[in-house]
This record gives structure tokens, C-alpha cells and sequence, in this order.
């Protein structure tokens, strides 16, 4: 289909990106083939960290400025 719809050199990598030795095939760009799937996967993961690590700091921050008010929020939650 792809040959069909006017593709050429097309390459089917069967062993998966990693398999993919540098310099192989040609490409756009400083980035390597066989790290062109994880782009994805660390821009999510950075995106979790960040929030994350916010969440964290936020709440740190208001047990230390709030105390009080951290533990009626803690006598508020439901018990395991």
C-alpha cells in the first residue's frame, strides 16, 4: 500500500528500532533511528515527574505553613 500511494525505499525493521545500527539509514535531524521511539515515552514521563514532584512540594509546603489546617484536612480523610 505504501508503494502504491508513491513511497520508495521503504523498509519493513522487523527486530524493532533498537536493532537499528547508526548510520543505516538516512534521516532528518541529529537523532538517531534507533531512538526515535522513545521521544514519546520520556515526554510523558517528564510530564508525570513534574506534576508529581509539584503536587509533593505543594502539599509539603502547606503541612509546614499550615499545620493546623493540614490536620483537620487529615482527620477529614476516610481510615483504611
Amino acid at each position: 500500500k505504501l508503494e502504491q500511494a508513491g513511497y520508495r525505499n521503504i523498509a519493513c525493521i522487523t527486530s524493532g528500532l533498537q536493532s537499528v545500527k547508526p548510520g543505516t539509514f538516512q534521516s532528518v535531524g541529529s537523532t538517531e533511528l534507533q531512538n526515535a521511539g522513545k521521544a514519546g515515552l520520556v515526554t510523558i514521563q517528564g510530564q508525570i515527574s513534574a506534576l508529581l514532584g509539584t503536587f509533593l512540594i505543594c502539599a509539603y509546603l502547606f503541612i509546614t505553613f499550615f499545620p493546623d489546617q493540614a490536620e483537620k484536612l487529615f482527620q477529614l480523610a476516610p481510615s483504611g
